[in-house]
């Protein structure tokens, strides 16, 4: 009789629409039931019950049921005066962040990810919940801690002129996106108003369907995150003029598929991994105008494609190794204003596409190799400001 009065509880306070029945308290009062009362008034055991219930939770909270207990508009103020986690934030936190062991020690609640997750419990129209596609629920989570990571410093994220979250559908929330068939997102290039000075999440190594990401001219800060190796299709990645900083992650060597790689214009640091020697198909490789330091790894040589390489601006020392003479396609070579030295290799009189030769600024010594007369196609050759003696050939 017991049971039959808890199941008939509940259903009178759904019927009934009362405060209690709503998120928090309703999960408490469910449990502090029995497993085994639990699987007889829902008829599935708490697991499945757990999933079924952030379905629930999300179709009511488009309600406007007058009560105390909904969340204010603002979800991180509601839920840092509370020490507890409310328990569908942290059900659906084990699907979309399952290095998590406790999401109280492990993830503020002002980050972005946290508030990513408040905002797909309490806030999306859209109403998944993790008996969906988890692979829809995984990107959607990873685009909306995208806009918080970017939008962190900014005091207004719900203007007028801000078309993300606004809509059901993800590929509506900038015009820049491009989705596929399966509404996954394969082009990811807001614009400068997106970002507010901030950074770029792990979680952008979710989107795994991206081809193009392009973030530039907006003011980001950080690093590149090593996740970005888990984007495979990705053929364009675009981070210049910004205040990006940190290393490139040497898993930037696991997008085999890349073609342009531009960083140019921030304030990266330390040496070029030689994994991006993988990078098989790049046509330009643009890094100008950052601090990096160390010798150009040789394994550049098999970047057989390139077009554009352009490293001038930094600290580079050592030699030109002679590897770069297989870029038989290579147009453009800017390798100025750094601390290069040694001799000019003379296999650079294979690249008999190239078009300007920027060495000026450095600290080469010995003469010009006469094999540069084999660059037909030569347009300009500066080697101003170094120490090279002999003759012109």
């Amino acid at each position: 009789m017991e049971d039959k009065n808890q199941c008939k509880w509940q259903a009178l306070e759904i019927e009934e629409g009362e405060a209690t029945m709503l998120r928090r308290p309703f999960l408490d009062k469910i449990d502090n039931m029995s497993a085994e009362n639990k699987e007889k008034c829902f008829g599935v055991p708490r697991k499945v019950w757990f999933g079924s219930m952030i379905a629930f939770l999300i179709a009511i909270s488009s309600c406007s049921i007058p009560t105390t207990a909904a969340p204010s508009s603002n979800p991180i103020a509601s839920s840092s005066s509370n020490p507890t986690v409310p328990s569908d934030i942290e059900v659906l936190a084990n699907v979309v962040l399952p290095s998590v062991k406790s999401i109280d020690d492990d993830l503020n609640r002002t980050a972005p990810q946290y508030r990513a997750l408040e905002w797909l419990v309490y806030n999306d129209t859209r109403g998944l919940t993790i008996e969906d596609d988890t692979i829809e629920l995984l990107e959607r989570f990873s685009l909306v801690t995208l806009f918080y990571s970017a939008r962190q410093h900014s005091s207004v994220i719900d203007d007028d002129k801000n078309t993300w979250l606004k809509s059901s559908c993800h590929c509506d929330w900038d015009p820049s996106f491009n989705c596929d068939e399966n509404g996954r997102v394969t082009v990811f290039a807001p614009s400068r108003d997106f970002n507010d000075g901030g950074t770029l999440p792990p979680e952008i190594g979710n989107l795994q369907s991206l081809r193009e990401i392009g973030l530039v001219w907006c003011g980001m800060k950080g690093s590149i995150p090593s996740e970005i190796g888990n984007l495979q299709q990705l053929i364009k990645l675009e981070l210049y003029d910004n205040k990006l900083s940190g290393t490139i992650p040497s898993e930037i060597g696991n997008l085999q598929q890349l073609t342009d790689l531009e960083l140019g214009n921030n304030n990266f640091s330390g040496t070029i991994p030689s994994e991006i020697g993988n990078l098989q198909q790049l046509s330009s490789l643009r890094l100008v105008n950052n601090h990096f330091s160390g010798s150009i790894p040789s394994e550049m040589g098999n970047m057989q494609r390139l077009i554009n390489l352009s490293l001038g601006r930094n600290n580079f020392s050592g030699t030109i190794p002679s590897e770069i003479g297989k870029m038989h396609e290579l147009n453009d070579l800017s390798l100025d204003r750094n601390n290069l030295s040694g001799t000019i290799p003379s296999e650079i009189g294979n690249m008999q596409g190239l078009h300007w030769l920027r060495l000026f600024k450095n600290n080469f010594s010995g003469t010009i190799p006469s094999e540069i007369g084999n660059l037909h196609e030569l347009k300009s050759l500066d080697v101003t400001d170094n120490k090279l003696s002999g003759t012109i050939p």
